[in-house]
């Protein structure tokens, strides 16, 4: 809403106690200067509750992103848990099956060097 005078603007901040919207402070910038003392009084108590408003919606959005960052962590250090457990198992199980096929004449170091 766009406000056609300052007389306009300043009875909307007087006599009107619906929360201002975003129009509604933009089109009271041009007329910053002529408004009352009262009508400037709410503006600050308005803008100033849109504020906390404000900070409150991004300290719950900190909050979730919060959240979600330790549970992808966890994810990813179980992640990186299983993995090590895997690497080690397979690790394991292929120096038993090179222990149990190794023969001495099938061994490349035991093989004589080509020229």
């Amino acid at each position: 809403m766009t406000f056609n005078s300052w007389q306009d603007a300043d009875n909307r901040l007087r006599t009107n106690s619906a929360k201002l919207t975003l129009e509604e402070v933009r089109g009271l910038m041009p007329h910053m200067n002529q408004i009352s003392e009262t009508g400037m009084r709410r503006l600050k108590a308005e803008l100033a509750l849109q504020d906390i408003e404000a900070v409150q919606k991004f300290e719950t959005s900190g909050s979730n992103l919060t959240k979600w960052v330790i549970g992808l962590t966890v994810a990813l250090v179980i992640f990186t848990v299983v993995i090590a457990f895997f690497t080690v198992v397979l690790a394991r199980r292929t120096e038993v099956h090179r222990s149990e096929n190794w023969n001495p004449s099938n061994d490349w170091r035991s093989a004589p060097a080509r020229a």
